[in-house]
């Protein structure tokens, strides 16, 4: 049978663990539209430096197909100046970053707080106390959250299941570490 720190710290764990994902989506969907942003930028400087080219080059050449392709580039530079119109990719990225630095504090909190389950330092009705308010302020967190894509949880899931993001063993902790609070040093 469990007894209450147990219990306690299953409950937290179970917090922890949806706060991980949910923080590493907010960082993979900020880095998809990041990517989506670089992309649509460099393409709209290409295809408007080319239809201006274009467009001088008739001054010299009255061909059809310059006429074709300038239209053409005219088109997306078009195309992706209305999309950028219509989707503020900068704001989009920043909303996501915020929610995962506030996704990340979250989870250092939840850190400390299994750190003090661990070490029964704090009686279990106290424990329940700070859990709950941090399930508030989660809460809080995902009501303001921007929405992610599948492919953003996708990207999430082998981030962390396969390259390990997040994760360190206790040699690469300790290249962090002054010398004093290396794991290897103090055994």
């Amino acid at each position: 049978m469990m007894d209450s720190y147990q219990v306690i710290d299953a409950c937290v764990r179970d917090t922890f663990n949806r706060v991980v994902w949910s923080h590493k989506i907010q960082e993979k969907q900020a880095d998809i539209y990041q990517c989506r942003h670089r992309a649509f930028t460099t393409v709209s400087i290409i295809s408007s430096s080319l239809t201006s080219v274009g467009i001088v080059s008739l001054i010299f050449v009255d061909q059809l197909w310059v006429k074709l392709i300038s239209a053409g580039l005219s088109f997306i530079s078009i195309f992706v100046n209305a999309y950028f119109k219509s989707f503020d990719l900068n704001t989009m990225i920043k909303a996501h970053k915020t929610t995962a630095v506030q996704l990340l504090s979250a989870r250092d909190r939840l850190t400390c707080l299994l750190m003090k389950i661990k070490l029964k330092m704090v009686p279990v009705e106290e424990l329940i106390e700070i859990h709950e308010d941090l399930l508030k302020e989660i809460d809080n967190i995902y009501e303001n959250a921007p929405n992610t894509s599948n492919k953003a949880v996708r990207m999430a899931s082998k981030a962390l299941r396969v390259t390990g993001d997040n994760t360190f063993s206790d040699n690469e902790a300790d290249a962090y570490l002054p010398a004093a609070l290396r794991k290897g040093e103090n055994q």
